[in-house]
């Protein structure tokens, strides 16, 4: 996988990677407990109901591409899957913000 090129906050918890041939960006996280894991988001949307407190839950699909040998990762571990769901909430901000947010309906 080649970076793609580092995200523009200022903690770089990430860059986007991509491998030759795909059409598609993957996410490498570069620092702390879980660096070099390689992973891809799916579909991503907010839940149909909100929660009991009033907000929408953000539900998304994710795809492990790759992991260091010594990382004993439970794929579904609450940590896990809510550090990718904040960079996934950066990711959508950045690009509300930059006006290439795309909505593939």
């Amino acid at each position: 996988m080649s970076k793609q090129k580092n995200n523009s906050s200022t903690d770089k918890r990430y860059v986007f990677a991509q491998r030759t041939g795909d059409d598609f960006s993957c996410i490498k996280l570069v620092e702390g407990k879980y660096k070099d894991v390689i992973y891809r988001y799916g579909k991503v949307q907010f839940s149909k109901e909100p929660l009991d407190n009033g907000k929408m839950p953000l539900q998304f699909e994710w795809t492990l591409l790759k992991k260091p040998e010594e990382l004993d990762l439970d794929l579904d571990q609450p940590g896990f899957i809510n550090y990718i769901g904040d960079i996934l909430i950066e990711i959508m901000e950045e690009k509300l913000k930059d006006g290439t947010l795309l909505d593939d309906k």
